[in-house]
């Protein structure tokens, strides 16, 4: 109805739902295989303040007020949900309220701390290092929006093999690093 709709709106609709839809919506521009400069420290600081959330038992999400206020055109809403819809419609196939034990009370809490030491790690300037782990918040977003408990394990497991994968390379650059600075310190 309106010119433009804030992101509060959208929260406030989405109401018990909205941790699930904002942690999607953040983590997948970082899950998305292209590398831009700073995305992920720009959409890890929402995903860590959500997944915080989550994890500390809110009900529904808090976000700043400025944050609250930001707007968007609604046509250029409808025309991205539109998009999104096909590929939603497809996702709804394979995920679906199931194990929904695992997704709710301290299950969600947990997921919650998952997806918050994985939004920690997109923080890391390491480029498609966050991908693995922006996937991994992503499953779990859907698991707690559809309550598929077989998601959020699928999810934990992409976030462990994400958290496995950025730990190598750090562990590999470290050495590197060493190995430089003691060749130089004996030449």
């Amino acid at each position: 109805p309106e010119d433009r709709i804030s992101l509060g709106e959208l929260v406030d609709g989405f109401g018990n739902r909205a941790f699930g839809v904002l942690l999607f919506v953040f983590a997948v521009p970082v899950a998305l295989p292209i590398a831009i400069p700073g995305i992920s420290a720009v959409l890890g600081m929402p995903l860590l303040l959500l997944s915080w959330q989550l994890m500390r038992g809110r009900d529904s999400p808090w976000l700043p007020e400025v944050m609250r206020r930001r707007s968007f055109r609604f046509r250029d809403f409808a025309v991205l949900m539109n998009r999104a819809l096909l590929t939603l419609r497809r996702v709804e196939r394979l995920v679906r309220p199931r194990l929904m034990a695992l997704t709710t009370g301290r299950s969600e809490r947990a997921i919650g701390l998952i997806a918050f030491v994985l939004a920690m790690i997109l923080f890391l300037p390491i480029p498609f290092g966050n991908s693995i782990p922006a996937l991994g918040v992503a499953v779990l977003a859907l698991a707690v929006l559809e309550r598929d408990g077989v998601a959020a394990i699928i999810g934990a497991a992409i976030g462990a093999v994400g958290i496995a994968l950025v730990s190598g390379i750090m562990l590999a650059v470290t050495k590197g690093v060493l190995i430089a600075v003691q060749t130089w310190l004996m030449s």
